[in-house]
């Protein structure tokens, strides 16, 4: 049997690859590919609960494998939210508020913003809504062979009014609008999408929402305020000749970009700052790359349970933000007690107790170091070593005149450097 650290130094090295050859195995691929077939027809709760092989496959992503059989609490855990008086946020484990974020069907996603209203107290103006891309667009790029950008805008122009429409710019729709193709620049995409956005009319965007470029050269889109007298051209009137006008500014407007499917299948997503993926198929891929990294962990477990261990520990030390947040997860505080040397707790601990062990975590591991990758695997790889030392002695009998010793055992230094000797390192 290898022991716990080489196991996991051999999976840690190249975790990527080490996923890669989890999703091609047989059994894996075949239920992500109707995975990805199906969810996107899951609009509800109902719908995921009532096809088996989708719910299973969602709850064995999240660690919830045990739970598969409690579609009333899962519809329970799913239907209030996460919201902090939701069901999932009063369990202790967040897990469920994991899962009832991924598949949380009352919220679009995208990018949004909103506007803000006077505040005369400061003087600030009021504000337009905004969305700013992520990447700054330099140099100029390539629309003459299959590139395409495609997404959807929706701002509130009051607070019953919602406008909508669809940006497509690819080689067809950039006629006209660009000199050269292969060499767009960034001036020429602005100029470009706020054509487009004209192109919706005014029933839609036109002259509610613009394009601009910022300080960084990044597409911001931002809402604009629009009049329309009516057919006769002059303030008042009715029917016909009703005025329209919506603010540009103020709380009322607010804006949602989001990627939307591409014109067809042999089209490439262009990135400008708003990512290339649809909602969906961020979601999607969110679910899918959990599922694998859950099923590497449950079959490295399945032949030793300190590599388990190891990589889950590895996977969520980065978000753990107190001691308290490691004794709230079962797996967490076996990692805790292992590299401290506290026995386990018993159920009936009581808050003293429970308080005592935070004050221990918090001293002996630097919660904040875990945020950096190379603290995070020098604590991985001690546990790894203490947990050799206590349970796998067979791979590595030199380890056994260690750990009965009267001075209380080897340090986790020294068993570092035995492994590593093993390892030839």
């Amino acid at each position: 049997m290898t022991s716990t650290l080489t196991s996991y130094a051999l999976i840690a090295r190249d975790l990527p690859t080490a996923l890669k050859r989890k999703a091609a195995e047989a059994g894996v691929a075949r239920e992500t590919a109707y995975y990805k077939a199906h969810i996107g027809a899951v609009k509800s709760v109902d719908d995921l609960l009532a096809d088996q092989r989708l719910y299973a496959y969602a709850m064995k992503a999240y660690g919830l494998s045990d739970m598969t059989y409690a579609k009333a609490f899962m519809r329970k855990v799913l239907s209030e939210g996460t919201d902090a008086s939701g069901f999932a946020s009063r369990l202790a484990d967040d897990r469920y508020v994991a899962f009832a974020k991924a598949f949380d069907f009352t919220k679009v996603l995208g990018a949004s913003g909103a506007g803000t209203d006077a505040v005369t107290a400061t003087g600030a103006e009021a504000g337009a809504a905004q969305v700013t891309g992520s990447k700054a667009l330099s140099g100029t790029l390539d629309f003459s062979g299959t590139n395409e950008i495609a997404f959807s805008i929706d701002t509130r122009v009051d607070a019953k009014t919602t406008k909508t429409g669809t940006i497509v710019l690819n080689r067809q729709t950039l006629t006209g609008l660009v000199k050269d193709f292969a060499a767009v620049r960034p001036a020429e995409l602005v100029d470009a999408i706020n054509a487009r956005i004209a192109a919706t009319g005014a029933a839609n965007l036109a002259g509610k929402v613009e394009a601009v470029r910022d300080g960084q050269d990044r597409v911001v889109l931002r809402t604009i305020a629009y009049t329309d007298l009516g057919e006769d051209g002059a303030v008042g009137g009715q029917y016909g000749n009703a005025d329209t006008i919506y603010a540009g500014v103020g709380t009322q407007r607010t804006l949602l970009v989001q990627n939307v499917a591409l014109s067809d299948a042999t089209r490439t997503a262009l990135d400008i700052g708003f990512g290339g993926e649809t909602a969906s198929d961020a979601r999607t891929r969110t679910v899918v790359d959990t599922y694998l990294r859950q099923s590497l962990e449950e079959d490295a477990g399945a032949e030793d349970t300190g590599v388990r261990l190891a990589l889950y520990f590895a996977r969520k030390a980065p978000t753990i933000t107190s001691a308290y947040a490691i004794l709230g997860d079962t797996a967490l505080t076996q990692v805790a007690n292992t590299l401290i040397g506290l026995p386990a707790t018993s159920g009936s601990a009581t808050s003293e107790a429970l308080e005592r062990r935070a004050e221990a975590i918090a001293k002996k591991i630097d919660l904040a170091g875990l945020k950096d990758p190379d603290t995070l695997d020098a604590t991985v790889r001690r546990f790894a070593a203490i947990w050799d030392a206590q349970n796998n002695t067979q791979t590595a009998p030199i380890l056994a005149l260690f750990t009965a010793s009267d001075s209380g055992g080897i340090t986790a230094d020294m068993l570092l450097g035995l492994q590593s000797t093993r390892l030839g390192g």
